[in-house]
């Protein structure tokens, strides 16, 4: 079964269904499965600081009532957590240093644990230098924004 650990915005477009991507992301899952989602606080905590912003476009609610919609998920897909951390403190995770601003710090993160922990790292962001991890190249998975391509 194919494994994938999303980023933030790849995890809000699941559960918000007025996300930009949210049908370019359920193209996506259907087209996966059946899959195994892997979750990390790093991307619970930033689901439900976003989702639940009086600013954010779709709101879900209050924290409270974010923190339900992803148990509800968590529960829903069986999703687990990742068994192998990494730190990009490591040289042997970390192969280019230079790629590592704070624009990319979770990004290089969240690639080189699922890396680790032999899954995807899913996200609808082009920009990241997979081949700066470990294993990123391989564990590397756009998410197409348009589910016609």
């Amino acid at each position: 079964m194919k494994r994938f650990l999303p980023d933030v915005n790849a995890l809000l477009a699941l559960l918000d269904p007025m996300h930009v991507h949210h049908d370019a992301a359920h193209h996506w899952y259907r087209q996966n499965s059946p899959m195994q989602f892997l979750l990390v606080p790093h991307v619970e905590n930033g689901v439900i600081r976003v989702a639940s912003q009086p600013k954010y476009p779709n709101c879900l609610g209050t924290s409270r009532k974010v923190r339900e919609v992803l148990q509800e998920f968590v529960s829903r897909t069986k999703a687990k957590s990742c068994e192998q951390e990494v730190s990009l403190l490591d040289d042997g995770v970390l192969l280019r240093p230079d790629s590592l601003t704070p624009a990319r710090v979770s990004d290089l993160y969240l690639l080189a644990l699922a890396a680790a922990n032999k899954a995807r790292f899913a996200t609808f962001d082009k920009r990241v230098p997979a081949d700066a991890v470990t294993g990123g190249e391989g564990a590397f998975e756009l998410i197409p924004a348009d589910p016609s391509t």
